[in-house]
């Protein structure tokens, strides 16, 4: 157990913790670190005085570099207690398990490879990826390779490559080697030749079109069963360029039957002689497919555990195919879930159509899920990997909100960043009876970090005020203006429209801010030395939260992505750099776009500062030109009450007058009670018929089935939904299943019907199943490992609290308005106007019945 120490900011603690760690490596007295260093090591200044405490600086460099090597490693507590006696890591707050997930993993055996194609920049998904394998390799003291697939000349530049190259190192990943798929182009060439002569491929001339057709259809290709020598022909035709190998393309023979239509004969091989590959010019006429090459490179490298979204699943098979087929070693296949946010696009292919079409900035635009764009946005390398631990190996795929992220960004940049005011350039004057000229002090930078050192703060007579502010003041009210003290306000001028135009008010230094209701921000009126700033907010790009590969991206663009305030700032503003992060005071978080001063010129510019989501979306003080409620996929969409931003009070006055409550400034005044969350959004009654969320869809378990003794269509069944006793329904299945297909089977079901007797029988909901175009009809049965009780979500779709009971009139009821919409997919999931019926264990499905309709 560690023990207590001063704080490790001042001498006397650094002294203290410099003698114990004299006689000890880690503050717990241990042999390995513990969380407890990194929570210390955390709270020490950025410099230790390495003459006079030589250990502690030790120790803490250390704890740094262990935690650069190791970032997503979760540290165990001391004296945890578990089955390993605090061997295993103990899991923070949100945090998934990472450890014991890599199949036969041995301590300095492991190698990961991140292998992307260099066809734009990295995205958010990337930046998880990359984050797990090199965790993996660091944890296992092994390698990571980082391994370039270019194999498609047509869309990869050597700047994408430089650019995940700068990224990678931001994120603070350091390959053990960096390679390209196309350094393996001559061995690929071989082992295909050897497939080829072994019979496990061929060359097959087909078009485009009818080939896909018949992978459809399951039908052979003409040229499956051409010989060995014709095949070979084939391909050294593909590999000079020739006119007839740009007509072909090399298949594995592996299975044209296969209901898995990824292993029908995909393609291996394929020529591209338009366009110079970055690195070999023309060298190459023919190029393999990823499929092919990357098992084959991951063998050849050495690769013991290759890391791939679970969206690839149906192409697992292939990979040990491949391996099998090449007589390459083993690579241990490992899944996870894709990274998906709501409104976001992540396919490079999308991405570049923006910015070729000049919709954005560049690959670093502030609305991209770049990781370039989210750091220009105020993202931080910690907040990303935090996040990332949030997330772990799940296999589980669901649609994000931003809102996580941004949140856990916002605890990151909280404590460090210095505080600063500004106002609206509609901003009102207050004429006080202060200093006849400016004076100026000194302000800490942050109430609550004393290392972030202070700030020059000028004081003068005429100071700026937000015109909300100034509306919301009454003649002979004492307010407080924040670092400053309190003031009477004792005259208001208003125009003709009621619009504040002066204000006039005393000084009264001595007053207790305690007695005043408001705390004002304010920036002194020294117009020559005040900074002119651009506020700059971005919503979403998109207006569509889940995106498909067929969508029009023309109709799908946001044409108000990008608003923009105009503000007077605080004078220092000026004199911050590009990049700097920091809190206007009752706005939120901002980092520097745009420097006052740009190089080689002496005149300073208006500044433009970038707002940073802090997970919240109410904006304090001064009024927004983004209506933060209508933003896509804001936390006010769900109903969340936003709270003060870094402890500082919302500028709701007259609530605040009219309840009598005391709101918190800077200087520590009494907090505003919090108020209870919102349930989300309107009451169920009250949403469109069309809100699929109206709907309460659980998972059940038959417990019992038996024949309606009075119905010859309907059977009898008792279904456990959690509810600690079973539900009665009656479904018309008995023409259709028999009874030992239906008991102990998971079933979704539509539990907020309400009750009705059929038959004499009480039914307390509705089986849903599906129905094909022959009328045969299947359950749809969520997976094996979905929870009893669990509520069926839609892919993509915000679920709010379902009605408590559906209205059955006609005209109000829900369930006659989304039935139409609900249908089975071709893989057979059950969807709602496209998007999937999902459980915490996956999609609800049907066995057969695809294109089918639900009820």
């Amino acid at each position: 157990m560690a023990r207590a120490f001063g704080s490790l900011k001042t001498e006397a603690g650094l002294k203290e913790i410099n003698s114990y760690l004299a006689a000890e490596s880690y503050v717990c007295g241990g042999a390995t670190a513990t969380q407890e260093d990194f929570d210390l090591a955390a709270q020490t200044s950025s410099h230790i005085d390495p003459a006079q405490f030589p250990h502690a600086r030790r120790w803490c460099q250390h704890i740094r570099t262990l935690k650069l090597q190791f970032p997503l490693k979760q540290w165990p507590r001391a004296g945890a207690k578990g089955p390993e006696k605090g061997d295993k890591s103990e899991k923070g707050k949100d945090q998934a398990k990472l450890e014991g997930l890599l199949p036969g993993a041995e301590m300095g055996k492991v190698c990961t490879r991140f292998p992307p194609e260099p066809s734009g920049y990295l995205h958010i998904g990337h930046a998880k990826a990359a984050m797990l394998n090199n965790h993996y390799a660091r944890h296992y003291k092994g390698k990571l390779i980082v391994r370039f697939d270019d194999t498609n000349p047509s869309k990869e530049k050597m700047e994408f490559e430089e650019s995940m190259i700068k990224d990678l190192a931001t994120l603070q990943i350091k390959p053990d080697q960096i390679s390209h798929t196309s350094d393996y182009f001559d061995q690929l060439q071989v082992a295909m030749e050897a497939l080829i002569k072994k019979g496990k491929a061929y060359v097959d001339d087909t078009d485009v079109d009818t080939m896909r057709a018949e992978r459809d259809k399951g039908t052979a290709s003409k040229c499956r069963e051409q010989t060995v020598e014709e095949n070979l022909r084939r391909f050294a035709e593909m590999l000079k360029g020739s006119e007839e190998g740009l007509t072909m393309c090399v298949r594995a023979k592996m299975d044209m039957k296969n209901p898995n239509k990824c292993l029908r004969d995909p393609v291996f091989y394929r020529c591209k002689t338009d366009t110079p590959h970055h690195k070999h010019g023309f060298k190459y006429k023919a190029y393999p497919t990823y499929d092919f090459a990357c098992p084959v490179v991951d063998a050849l490298e050495g690769v013991t555990h290759a890391l791939r979204t679970i969206e690839y699943k149906d192409r697992a098979p292939m990979y040990d195919w491949v391996l099998e087929a090449t007589g390459s070693r083993k690579v241990e296949m490992v899944e996870f879930a894709k990274t998906q946010f709501s409104y976001t696009i992540l396919s490079k292919r999308k991405l570049a159509w923006f910015v070729d079409n000049g919709y954005v900035d560049g690959w670093d635009d502030p609305r991209f899920p770049t990781v370039q764009g989210v750091l220009r946005r105020g993202m931080t390398v910690e907040g990303l990997q935090d996040f990332v631990l949030t997330q772990g190996m799940s296999k589980a795929t669901n649609m994000m909100e931003w809102d996580k992220i941004w949140a856990i960004n916002k605890q990151k940049i909280d404590p460090i960043v210095p505080r600063y005011p500004a106002v609206a350039d509609d901003a009102v004057v207050l004429h006080l009876d202060g200093p006849a000229e400016p004076v100026s002090k000194m302000e800490k930078k942050h109430p609550k970090n004393d290392e972030l050192g202070e700030k020059l703060m000028i004081q003068c007579k005429d100071i700026y005020v937000d015109q909300e502010d100034a509306a919301a003041m009454e003649e002979g009210e004492q307010v407080t203006l924040l670092h400053w003290g309190n003031a009477f306000v004792d005259k208001i001028s208003v125009d003709a429209t009621g619009k504040v135009t002066e204000l006039k008010g005393r000084l009264n230094i001595e007053g207790n801010v305690k007695d005043t209701k408001k705390k004002i921000h304010w920036v002194p009126k020294l117009d020559q030395q005040v900074t002119q700033v651009i506020l700059r907010e971005f919503d979403h790009l998109v207006t569509k939260p889940k995106m498909e590969d067929d969508d029009d991206l023309n109709g799908i663009i946001n044409p108000q992505s990008v608003m923009e305030t105009k503000a007077i700032g605080d004078p220092l503003l000026k004199t911050l750099p590009k990049g700097t992060k920091i809190q206007l005071e009752r706005r939120g978080y901002y980092i520097v776009d745009k420097a006052a001063f740009q190089p080689g010129r002496l005149q300073s510019e208006p500044m433009v500062l970038v707002k940073i989501p802090d997970g919240k979306s109410k904006d304090m003080g001064m009024k927004s030109k983004v209506d933060p409620s209508k933003l896509q996929g804001s936390a006010s969409q769900k109903g969340d009450d936003a709270v003060g931003r870094g402890g500082v009070a919302e500028a709701e006055w007259q609530l605040k007058s009219d309840k009598g409550k005391d709101a918190k400034s800077e200087g520590g005044d009494k907090k505003e009670k919090a108020k209870p969350k919102a349930k989300a959004g309107a009451k169920a009654e009250e949403r469109p018929l069309e809100d699929f969320s109206r709907l309460n869809i659980k998972v059940g378990k038959i417990v019992k089935v038996w024949p309606h003794p009075n119905a010859e269509k309907l059977y009898c069944e008792e279904i456990d939904l959690g509810e600690g006793q079973v539900r009665t329904i009656a479904s018309g299945l008995r023409a259709h299943l028999k009874q030992e297909e239906m008991e102990g089977q998971l079933v979704a079901v539509l539990a907020n019907l309400k009750p009705r007797k059929m038959q004499g029988f009480e039914s307390q909901g509705m089986v849903m199943c599906a129905t094909g175009a022959a009328g045969n009809v299947e359950l749809m049965q969520p997976p094996a490992g979905a929870q009893v009780g669990e509520r069926v979500l839609a892919e993509g779709i915000e679920m709010l609290e379902p009605d408590e009971k559906l209205n059955e009139k006609t005209g109000k009821a829900p369930w006659e308005v989304l039935r139409p919409g609900c249908k089975t997919n071709d893989s057979k999931q059950g969807t709602y106007n496209g998007a999937v019926w999902m459980t915490s264990a996956g999609p609800v499905t049907c066995k057969s019945v695809a294109s089918g309709t639900i009820s």
